[in-house]
């Protein structure tokens, strides 16, 4: 009797710990976009944003173009939300030797709590990026772009 009982526990538990063997793990809800966008001084390509219920990445994509004589810029990524912008990404470059600078080049990113579930929903027609830059005689230029998003995955289910 001990020994059948045994055999019935041992292949109990071999039942109970194969039992979850073959099953895919849960599917996450992933929404990827990308954007771009390009006036007559530059553009921006390749532009990505991934959204799932865990994390949030904005990798803002490639900036191409030539403006002359540029000693420093500042670039920008935002939604606008009501009187305000709510900023994504920015950063700024600034030469210190006295030389020019060129614009083009990757635009950074940055991970985290970046968008709120309403800028979410409003990102289609404002996803926007300036570019300020001051030349060699200390004058400031400021470009505006609204970029072009487009949705490459399914919704996310909040």
């Amino acid at each position: 009797m001990t020994k059948i009982s045994v055999i019935l526990f041992a292949t109990l538990m071999c039942c109970i710990l194969l039992s979850g063997c073959g099953k895919e793990p849960a599917k996450e809800p992933l929404v990827v976009y990308s954007f771009c966008g390009e006036n007559a001084n530059f553009s921006i390509s390749n532009g990505v944003i991934v959204l799932s219920s865990t994390e949030e990445i904005f990798y803002g994509g490639n900036l191409d173009g030539e403006l002359s004589d540029v000693v420093g810029y500042s670039m920008t990524f935002y939604v606008p939300v009501g009187n305000h912008e709510r900023i994504l990404l920015s950063n700024s470059v600034e030469d210190m030797t006295g030389g020019t600078i060129s614009i083009a080049g990757e635009t950074g990113k940055v991970s985290g709590d970046i968008l709120t579930a309403t800028e979410i929903e409003e990102l289609q027609n404002n996803l926007f990026f300036r570019l300020k830059t001051t030349n060699l005689k200390g004058e400031e230029n400021e470009y505006q772009l609204q970029l072009t998003l487009t949705e490459i995955t399914g919704q996310l289910d909040n």
